[in-house]
């Protein structure tokens, strides 16, 4: 990439998804000439018009996803903690993210 180019990438999340708290902990490690534009999500949406499950609905999955995202964070040097309750309703969170212009310093 050329020092005075810049490109830009959107990136859908939902803060229901550990991975998307993952993902958001590593983006000090993107390159400066690259413009993330945060884009709030409803994972449930996706799911509901897929006729899908989600990884916290299906118990072994659950448990398996907990245990990569924590192994993952560890070894990352991320502190993780799964929320008390999940899967939880993300949309009041979500909607308070677009209220505030989703930037990185409200997510």
């Amino acid at each position: 990439m050329e020092p005075d180019m810049h490109h830009s990438a959107n990136w859908y999340f939902d803060f229901i998804s550990p991975f998307s708290y993952l993902q958001f902990k590593t983006f000090q490690r993107l390159p400066d000439s690259l413009d993330v534009r945060l884009v709030p999500i409803l994972f449930a949406g996706l799911l509901n018009h897929w006729e899908q499950k989600g990884p916290a609905e299906i118990p072994r999955k659950r448990t398996d996803t907990y245990q990569y995202c924590h192994w993952y964070a560890e070894r990352h040097g991320i502190p993780f903690k799964t929320p008390p309750a999940h899967p939880f309703n993300p949309l009041k969170s979500l909607r308070l993210a677009i209220a505030l212009n989703t930037t990185h310093e409200v997510v």
